[in-house]
């Protein structure tokens, strides 16, 4: 009878555990998702012209497979789940910082521009092009362009090639 009632306690808290580690996990992974985009990013931080240039580049979903890119798709490390999250929370710390303490009208955005290469992660890029260094080898234009990245022989980053990359002509929605 104690063998019994120690069985249940036993598989019970074994249940109990792999229950709540799925919900923690499901529920990790909605919040995450849920504020990943442009509705919930500019709610602290004013972007305007980004969100209305990410929407017509193909990175914002104007593409014939439809695939849209979320804003910390790009904006935020993808090296491992961990760095992902802090940077997610340092970025949304900052942000909420900037629109309740400055005044966001005097921000230079086209200076931001100049240093993309700080808020843009490769890891990012890679993340969706997952094929892009196999898909580039070879004698082609793409793979000669790609080599020194691939090879490691140069600092750049993909935005340092790649400057509209996910905010199509970004400049005329800053200066219309």
């Amino acid at each position: 009878m104690r063998k019994t009632k120690l069985l249940s306690y036993l598989l019970g808290g074994a249940v109990f555990v792999v229950v709540g580690a799925l919900v923690s996990w499901i529920s990790i992974e909605t919040t995450i998702k849920a504020t990943s985009g442009p509705n919930f990013c500019q709610t602290c931080h004013p972007m305007q012209p980004m969100i209305d240039s990410y929407f017509e580049s193909a990175d914002g979903g104007k593409n014939d497979l439809g695939i849209v890119a979320t804003c910390t798709d790009c904006h935020v490390s993808h090296e491992t789940p961990l760095a992902h999250i802090i940077g997610k929370a340092e970025s949304g710390v900052h942000d909420f910082w900037v629109m309740y303490t400055q005044d966001t009208d005097t921000i230079d955005w086209s200076a931001n521009r100049l240093r993309r290469e700080e808020y843009v992660f490769d890891s990012g890029c890679l993340e969706c092009h997952t094929n892009l260094e196999r898909a580039t080898r070879g004698n082609n234009k793409a793979f000669v362009a790609h080599k020194p990245y691939f090879l490691g022989e140069t600092d750049d980053k993909c935005v340092s090639c790649h400057e509209h990359v996910g905010h199509l002509e970004l400049s005329t929605y800053l200066n219309p």
